[in-house]
């Protein structure tokens, strides 16, 4: 896997707020990403209480639709070091704006396929990060996001989840995922 310097994806500083799981320096990888397609439609998967997708909402212009999708407060998480990352009030911080639509679902992301959702231009990875999770959910982004469009995923190097052995994998089964040094966060292009 490729790794990449921050200049390179081309970041401005934005208007954020704090977030326990995203710092602001992934916050601003994440919206550059963003803003470098010129996303209209994103998905998040494992959107907590929506810090993420208030950031991106408020600093990513071209955005209509925000899908946030997340499980309810009595959820058991896969991995025992996320079960206190279960959201009491999954998408509280974005439920007053119409471009943002919650899908709640019993087992989050791994209770979806691609024709329960609409194509997008961007998808965020940050739920569940099992192995399991992990494979399925980029599959389901591969599916589900547009050519030309970004895939994202949060918490590559992080030793306490399973997220870089299995990025590792697909990127040595040749998806063009990259990393942004000194964050833990990967992303790949997909092609038009």
């Amino acid at each position: 896997m490729r790794t990449i310097s921050r200049a390179q994806i081309g970041l401005v500083p934005v208007h954020s707020y704090v977030n326990p799981f995203l710092n602001v320096d992934e916050t601003e990888i994440v919206v550059g990403l963003v803003n470098s397609v010129a996303a209209r439609v994103m998905i998040e998967f494992g959107c907590n209480v929506g810090r993420t997708a208030r950031n991106v909402l408020d600093n990513v212009a071209s955005i209509e639709r925000y899908i946030g999708v997340d499980v309810p407060w009595q959820h058991k998480p896969t991995l025992a070091q996320q079960r206190h990352e279960v959201p009491s009030l999954p998408g509280l911080w974005c439920r007053e704006d119409s471009r943002f639509v919650l899908e709640l679902r019993e087992r989050g992301s791994l209770g979806l396929r691609p024709e329960d959702l609409i194509p997008c231009d961007a998808l965020f990875i940050d739920g569940d990060h099992s192995k399991r999770a992990v494979l399925h959910d980029s599959a389901l982004a591969r599916s589900l996001v547009k050519p030309g469009g970004v895939i994202m995923w949060h918490d590559y190097g992080n030793p306490a989840v399973e997220v870089t052995p299995t990025l590792d994998r697909l990127s040595d089964f040749g998806w063009p995922i990259e990393h942004v040094e000194h964050s833990w966060i990967a992303f790949c292009r997909i092609d038009v």
